[in-house]
C-alpha cells in the first residue's frame, strides 16, 4: 500500500510538468486564441510535503544518520497523519536507537484509531516483550490472536511470553490449544516441549520430543534437545544413542562430536572421549575447544606429561588464549614444577578475567616456595587496585593467620566482608578469627548471620553446635544444628561433635557410637580422643578411658584434661587383666 502511494506522489510532479509542457504547446497552436489557463501549484499539497519528508528520512537513513531520519519521518506523519505505514517505519527507527519507550508510544497511536491492528497488536507486544516487559505483552499478543486465531506464530509468541511472565500453566494451555488445533505443528510440540523441561517436567518433555521425532523424524532439533534432556538427567546410554544416530547422518558435525565426548566423560569413558576429540582435531586443527578439552582430560587422569604437551601445542598455536597458559601453568603446578607454573601464571595479563585466579596460583607457588613475604605483597597490591575480588582478601587473610598476624588479618577479613556482605566464605574466614583471637561472643553471633543468609551451611552448623557444646548451654537447639549438618556433610569432625552434644545432653550410648565413628576416621585427632576418654569415663569403661588419655598425651603432651584423667584413675588404683 505504503509502495503504491509514494509512486503515485513520485509520478505527480512528472504529471504536471507534462500537463504544463501539453498546455504550453496547445497555447502556442491556438496563437494565443484562447483564454490562458491559470497555473496551480501541487508543491503545498500535504501528499506531496509527506512525500518530500519521507524520500529525506530514507536517503539520511543511508546515510547512517539515524537520529535526523527520525525527525523526517515525524515531519511526514506530520503532514499524513493517517498512515499507519509511517509509523510502523518510525516505530521501527525507535528501536534501532534503542528507545523502545518512544516506539511503543508511536504503535499505541496506531492503536488509539485502529485497536484491531494486528500489526500494531504484535508489534507493540514484541517492543514490550524486547524491553522485558513480558506481561504487558501478553494483553496484546493475546488480542492479535483473537483477531486471527489461525496465527500459530501469534500463538507461540504468546505462550513465550506468559512463559517469562511466570505463568507457567497459561502458557502451556495455549501451547495445548495450538497443538490440538494442528498436532502436526512443529514449532508448537517443541516449544511445549521445552517449556516442560525449563519447569524440569522431564517426563512429559519426554513424551513430547519422542512425538515430534516420530510425526517429524527430519527436525534434528528435536533429536538433539531430546539428547541433551538425557544428558541433564545422566540417561548417558540414550543420550548417546540418540547423538550417534545422528552423527550417522552428519558424520562432519563437529558440534555432534563434542556432545558425544561430553557424554563419555560423563560415563567415565576418557578413552572414548579422547577418541572423539581426537577425530574433530585430526578433521578441523584449529578446533581449540576440542584440544582444551583433551587436556583436561589428561588433567582429570592426572596424565600430567600428557596435558602439558597439549597445553603447550595449544599455547603455540593460539599465543593470544590464556586459557591455555592458565591450564598449563595447573599442570606444571602439580608436578611442582613451580618455576615453569610461575611462568606460566605471570604470563596472563592483568586485563584478563583469569587474572585473579592466576594471582591465587602465584601467591600458592611462592607459599610453596618459602617466598611468603612476596605472596603477601602479591595479594596486598592486588588489594589495593581496582575491584578485587573477593578470593584476593580470602588468601591474604589465610597467609596471615599462617604468619600469626592476627590483628592484620581481622583488618583484611573486615575490609573484605564490608565490600562483599554477601560472601559467606569471607564471613566464614572472619567468625574463625574471631574465634580464635578469643572474641567467642562475636564468633557466634557472626555464625548465627551465616546460617541465616545460608540455612545449609555445614560448617557453620557446625562450628555453633560445637561452641554450645562446649559453653554446655543451649544443647536442645545445638543439637537441632549438629543433626542438620552431619545430614548435610558426614565427615568425621562432625561426627564427632554430634557426639559431644550427646554426651552433654547425657546420651551417653548415642555419645560413644558417634565418636567412636569418627576416631575410627580420625585416629590420631587428639581432640576426639579426649572426647572418647570422657565418654569412656563416663560410662565407667575405666580401661578404654585410660587407653584413650595415654594415647591424646602421645600427641599433645600438655594436655590438661587427658593428664587430670589420668592421675584420678592411677589414684583409684584399678587393675583390669589383659584379654
Amino acid at each position: 500500500m505504503f509502495e503504491r502511494w509514494f509512486l503515485r506522489l513520485t509520478l505527480l510532479p512528472l504529471l504536471l510538468l507534462v500537463s504544463c509542457a501539453a498546455t504550453n504547446v496547445q497555447r502556442n497552436a491556438n496563437d494565443g486564441a484562447s483564454a490562458e489557463i491559470p497555473y496551480v501549484s501541487r508543491l503545498d499539497e500535504p501528499q506531496s510535503n509527506a512525500l518530500y519528508h519521507y524520500a529525506r528520512a530514507r536517503m539520511l537513513l543511508g546515510d547512517g544518520d539515524l537520529e535526523t531520519a527520525a525527525e523526517a519521518y515525524v515531519r511526514a506523519i506530520d503532514y499524513d497523519p493517517d498512515n499507519d505505514d509511517l509509523r510502523f517505519d518510525l516505530a521501527e527507527l525507535y528501536l534501532r536507537l534503542e528507545d523502545p519507550k518512544l516506539a511503543m508510544r508511536v504503535v499505541e497511536d496506531v492503536l488509539l484509531r485502529n485497536p484491531d491492528s494486528i500489526k500494531a497488536n504484535l508489534v507493540l507486544g514484541n517492543a514490550y516483550f524486547g524491553n522485558q516487559q513480558p506481561a504487558r505483552a501478553v494483553p496484546y499478543f493475546r488480542h492479535a490472536l483473537e483477531l486471527d486465531p489461525e496465527r500459530e506464530q501469534v500463538q507461540l509468541h504468546l505462550a513465550i511470553a506468559l512463559v517469562r511472565a511466570g505463568e507457567v500453566d497459561l502458557a502451556t494451555d495455549e501451547l495445548k490449544k495450538l497443538l490440538k488445533r494442528n498436532p502436526d505443528s512443529k514449532p508448537g510440540r517443541l516449544a511445549l516441549a521445552r517449556l516442560y523441561r525449563e519447569t524440569e517436567l522431564n517426563v512429559l518433555a519426554e513424551e513430547q520430543y519422542v512425538d515430534l521425532i516420530r510425526r517429524s523424524p527430519e527436525v534434528d532439533q528435536a533429536h538433539l534437545e531430546l539428547g541433551l534432556l538425557y544428558e541433564d538427567i545422566k540417561e548417558w546410554e540414550k543420550a548417546l544413542s540418540l547423538f550417534q544416530n545422528m552423527q550417522q547422518r552428519r558424520p562432519l558435525d563437529f558440534t555432534l562430536r563434542h556432545h558425544i565426548a561430553r557424554i563419555f566423560v560423563g560415563m567415565n569413558r576418557y578413552a572414548e572421549a579422547l577418541e572423539e576429540l581426537n577425530v574433530i582435531i585430526e578433521l578441523k586443527p584449529d578446533d581449540f575447544d576440542a584440544r582444551r578439552k583433551v587436556g583436561l582430560l589428561y588433567l582429570e587422569q592426572e596424565r600430567w606429561d600428557d596435558a602439558i604437551k597439549v597445553f603447550k601445542e595449544l599455547s603455540d598455536l593460539a599465543p593470544d588464549l590464556e586459557l591455555a597458559r592458565y591450564y598449563l601453568g595447573s599442570a606444571y603446578e602439580r608436578q611442582s614444577e613451580w618455576s615453569l607454573a610461575l611462568n606460566a601464571f605471570l604470563g596472563i595479563e592483568p586485563e584478563s578475567s583469569l587474572y585473579d585466579d592466576a594471582v591465587a596460583h602465584i601467591g600458592y607457588i611462592y607459599l610453596e616456595t618459602d617466598r611468603v613475604d612476596e605472596a603477601i605483597a602479591l595479594f596486598e597490591t592486588r588489594r589495593s587496585e581496582t575491584d578485587p575480588r573477593p578470593q584476593v582478601f580470602y588468601y591474604l587473610v589465610s597467609l596471615y593467620m599462617s604468619d600469626d598476624r592476627i590483628e592484620e588479618a581481622i583488618s583484611v577479613a573486615n575490609q573484605g566482608t564490608s565490600l562483599y556482605p554477601d560472601d559467606v566464605d569471607l564471613m566464614y574466614q572472619k567468625v574463625l578469627l574471631l574465634e580464635r583471637s578469643k572474641r567467642h561472643a562475636e564468633a557466634i553471633t557472626g555464625m548465627l548471620e551465616i546460617v541465616a543468609i545460608e540455612p545449609e551451611h555445614a560448617e557453620a552448623l557446625n562450628f555453633l553446635a560445637y561452641a554450645y557444646a562446649e559453653d554446655n548451654r543451649a544443647l536442645d537447639e545445638a543439637l537441632i544444628y549438629a543433626e542438620r549438618a552431619i545430614a548435610l556433610k558426614p565427615a568425621a569432625h562432625i561426627l564427632d561433635t554430634l557426639g559431644w552434644v550427646y554426651y552433654r545432653l547425657g546420651r551417653l550410648d548415642e555419645a560413644l557410637a558417634a565418636v567412636e565413628n569418627a576416631n575410627s576416621q580420625l585416629p590420631k585427632d587428639a581432640v576426639v580422643l579426649e572426647h572418647l576418654g570422657l565418654i569412656h569415663l563416663a560410662l565407667s569403661n575405666l580401661e578404654q578411658a585410660r587407653l584413650a588419655f595415654e594415647k591424646v598425651l602421645e600427641m599433645d603432651p600438655d594436655n590438661v584434661v587427658a593428664r587430670e584423667k589420668l592421675d584420678s584413675l592411677a589414684a583409684t588404683q584399678v587393675t583390669v587383666p589383659n584379654p
